[in-house]
């Protein structure tokens, strides 16, 4: 495998990785020998240098093979923020397997969806997601056979000894070799992603290595990242932002990774502070959460120089003394609109990446003049540098283009110099709290309530620029369903948080579009009214 050792990445090189570079192997031999006596990657308790994982990382290699794991299994990674994620994900990774990043606080019928489209033998969980597997349909659970804990207690090793599929991730680490490591193409596809579905389940985005690479390599260029930063993230590593834009670009300069395992809004910025982190990354709605916390010394007794992923704002930026950075991207094609760190237009979330060609059109396709708002659509410059397909949903992935352009169903605007600015969102999908709920989803469950006819759930607009969830119930209210806060308890149950209605509301009708279709648009931009009830305030 000396062809893995015989290689090496200067930083321009890194910031536009050329096609037939973009795979991991040889990215991962160069960051753990050129980097080798470097801090990596640390919680706070636990502290890794470049050399200390990667002996890790490959030991673990060495297991996944001995269990059976080989180049193009699909396996789940099923767990909350760690090292041994990440470390997980890299081993995986170099095995050449397909990663799907799940969400660990799935349940019920969406949990149940997302490991019925992923069909694997394999899963990378934690103790709470066992307990959240054995809830569900015994079927979908009597599917695996290895079920590996990347953590440990004394009741997950009683479990161990009454079941052979449970194993603990510390039993599969043996000797570091490099043969185990498989050689790859920038068109294998390296992972899978789950986005929202607005009129049916969660996608699964099928990326290659050429994909999920671009990402990295925009990061670097919007912070201008080097080997002197330190990255703070407290951010899900199952979501992209975690990932694809912390760890990895951070691990290819040679950078520090400090991780947190959840956001806290009063920690965040002693936090930042202890970790002497220079760049944090951020969901575009917790600037608005930062900026209501009390003023205190931490605001600006930090290190940090930028957060990312976030609108500017002025007062933000004044008071907590740091550079607000932005792009656009969406899981299925990536970074799409981005100002190198330096060049930004305030408004604006940066003019086209150099792989793309992008435009803006009406509702017929049809190209718009700069200051026209409508539609954006993208296409790629090279092949096998966005999604290959939705896993298993052939129409879903037909339909996504159109006129031969990726539809985004965000609109937008160019002006002459050619930056766009964000107008909003035209597809039935919610963006809450960084992330994108499909609204299907909520209504699914929601109808398996005795006393629901039926159900709508959208988007109403927030103080942060994104969405709370909104729920019609059609009919007056019945049984139980006559104390909302029941009903609620009840739908907790089998939806994860991020899912939870703020606002629910009986309705005698939906209204309806000329074509028979319940009007979502028009339910959306309803007020609320005396029959609308706030959870947050009750």
């Amino acid at each position: 495998m000396a062809n893995h050792l015989d290689v090496s990445f200067e930083i321009e090189e890194l910031r536009n990785l050329p096609l037939e570079r973009r795979t991991f192997p040889p990215l991962f031999f160069n960051s753990i020998h050129k980097n080798a006596t470097q801090p990596f990657i640390t919680d706070g308790h636990e502290h890794y240098t470049y050399a200390q994982f990667g002996r890790k990382v490959l030991r673990l290699v060495h297991g996944l093979a001995s269990l059976g794991i080989n180049k193009g299994t699909l396996v789940p990674l099923i767990a909350g923020n760690s090292i041994e994620y990440v470390i997980t994900w890299f081993a995986l990774h170099l095995r050449g397997a397909q990663i799907a990043f799940v969400n660990p606080g799935l349940k019920g019928r969406v949990f149940e969806q997302v490991l019925t489209n992923c069909k694997s033998k394999y899963a990378f969980i934690t103790n709470e997601v066992l307990n959240q597997l054995q809830e569900i349909d015994p079927s979908i659970y009597n599917y695996f056979e290895h079920l590996i804990l990347i953590e440990s207690d004394a009741d997950s090793l009683r479990r161990m000894q009454e079941n052979p599929k449970l194993k603990k991730i510390d039993d599969l680490y043996q000797d570091e070799d490099h043969q185990y490591v498989s050689q790859s193409h920038f068109s294998d596809v390296q992972s899978i992603f789950f986005t929202s579905g607005s009129t049916g389940p969660s996608k699964a985005v099928m990326m290659p290595n050429g994909h999920f690479f671009a990402n990295p390599c925009s990061f670097i260029r919007i912070t201008d990242l080097s080997h002197k930063d330190i990255v703070y993230n407290a951010l899900p590593l199952f979501h992209g932002i975690g990932s694809r834009q912390g760890v990895l670009p951070v691990f290819m300069v040679g950078g520090q990774y400090y991780l947190e395992k959840k956001f806290s809004a009063s920690q965040f910025w002693p936090s930042v502070a202890k970790s002497k982190a220079t760049i944090a990354l951020l969901t575009p709605s917790m600037p608005a959460i930062l900026k209501s916390k009390t003023e205190t010394p931490y605001d600006s007794n930090h290190q940090l120089r930028a957060v990312y992923n976030v609108l500017y704002d002025e007062d933000f930026e004044k008071r907590f003394k740091v550079h607000m950075l932005s792009s656009f991207a969406i899981t299925e094609i990536g970074v799409v609109i981005y100002t190198p760190y330096g060049q930004r237009k305030l408004g604006s979330m940066g003019k086209c990446h150099e792989d793309w060609e992008l435009a803006i059109v009406d509702e017929h396709g049809n190209i718009l003049q700069p200051g026209q708002e409508g539609q954006l659509v993208c296409r790629p410059k090279s092949p096998f540098i966005m999604m290959t397909e939705y896993l298993n949903m052939p129409e879903a992935t037909v339909s996504a283009i159109q006129h031969l352009w990726y539809q985004t169903s965000d609109f937008m605007r160019q002006d002459e110099e050619g930056y766009y600015y964000f107008s909003g969102r035209d597809k039935d999908r919610i963006r809450r709290r960084g992330e994108n709920i499909s609204p299907f989803e909520i209504e699914t469950e929601i109808r398996t309530h005795a006393d629901v006819a039926d159900c709508v759930a959208v988007g109403y607009p927030a103080a942060d620029g994104e969405d709370e969830i909104r729920v019609y119930i059609l009919g007056a209210p019945k049984k139980d369903l006559a104390d909302i806060k029941i009903f609620r308890e009840w739908l907790s149950s089998r939806l994860p948080a991020s899912m939870i209605p703020r606002y629910y509301e009986y309705i005698d009708q939906f209204p309806l579009t000329n074509t028979e279709k319940i009007d979502r648009k028009m339910l959306r931009n309803l007020a609320l009214s005396q029959r609308s009830w706030d959870s947050q305030k009750t």
